[in-house]
């Protein structure tokens, strides 16, 4: 076969490779060293509380209302409180910016005789909480106070709950939550149960800004007078969305065994079931569209 190569082969000596292999080796050096000098982004820390530490707990909480760390608890774990920082309250409020997460983990008031009345958190003013798969379990308050198991309750503060609970609390209004002027509350994928309010809102009361409900439980909580699972109060403006009211009670001749919406407030519903509430569903009667008896 003819070659089709017309001018004089290169052949590269030993020396110029030897060369060409020394340029290509500095180059990568230059370029490993310039790697090593680019800024490495700090990992963001993590406050890590033993199980069942509430001593643990309540110092991270303070120090992270300045340094706005995460606090990481133990997976399965129940961290029981059997006193008060401050009045009403079992914890430090929450003023920073911070999530706290477990994974089944509960913190609970304790149910021991003599155990004084307190809620478990409480979101103060520009305070932003999230939980993450926690269970806030049996706070109380007295009758004339609220938010049993966690207030939010200052303007600019906010609460997110994601697959977690608050369940079998007590206070005056807001068996479970309480959310007052201001405040946002956003619950996803978690259950409120069986909480009590002496007055309005066995599972929420909202008299905040904004409440939002997706793929959340509201069931089987009593109120003595109305809103059985929700009570909203102007100007609030509650929106449930693929959840569930069920099962609730009020007692109450104002009713609204799901829901009660009211004055200047206002409920949306969006594929959220409202269901096997006692004496009806929402109340006044018309007022949440799309909820019906």
């Amino acid at each position: 076969m003819k070659s089709t190569h017309k001018g004089p082969l290169e052949v590269r000596g030993p020396l110029e490779v030897r060369r060409h292999r020394a340029t290509a080796l500095g180059a990568a050096a230059v370029l490993g060293l310039c790697l090593a000098l680019l800024p490495v982004a700090p990992a963001h820390a993590v406050t890590v509380v033993p199980c069942g530490n509430v001593a643990a707990l309540r110092a991270a909480i303070t120090a992270s209302n300045t340094s706005n760390e995460a606090i990481a608890l133990a997976p399965s774990c129940t961290y029981t409180l059997t006193d008060t920082v401050s009045p009403s309250n079992g914890l430090p409020n929450v003023t920073g910016t911070f999530t706290i997460s477990g994974y089944n983990t509960t913190i609970s008031r304790s149910s021991a005789a003599g155990t004084p009345h307190f809620r478990l958190f409480e979101v103060a003013s520009g305070g932003k909480l999230t939980l993450n798969s926690i269970h806030v379990v049996n706070g109380q308050v007295s009758t004339g106070d609220s938010g049993g198991a966690i207030r939010v309750s200052d303007p600019g503060s906010s609460l997110t709950v994601q697959s977690g609970s608050v369940r079998e609390s007590r206070a005056g209004f807001g068996g479970g939550i309480r959310s007052r002027s201001g405040a946002s509350v956003t619950l996803n994928s978690t259950a409120v149960i069986e909480n009590e309010a002496d007055e309005s809102g066995g599972g929420v009361s909202h008299a905040g800004s904004t409440l939002t409900l997706n793929a959340t439980t509201v069931q089987a909580n009593t109120a003595d007078a109305e809103g059985g699972g929700l009570r909203t109060t102007s100007p609030a403006r509650a929106t449930l969305m693929t959840s569930r009211v069920i099962g609730n009670t009020a007692n109450g001749p104002l009713g609204g065994g799901g829901i009660y919406e009211g004055s200047g407030s206002q409920v949306s519903l969006f594929f959220a079931t409202v269901t096997g509430n006692t004496p009806n569903q929402c109340r006044p009667t018309g007022a949440v569209p799309g909820c019906t008896g």
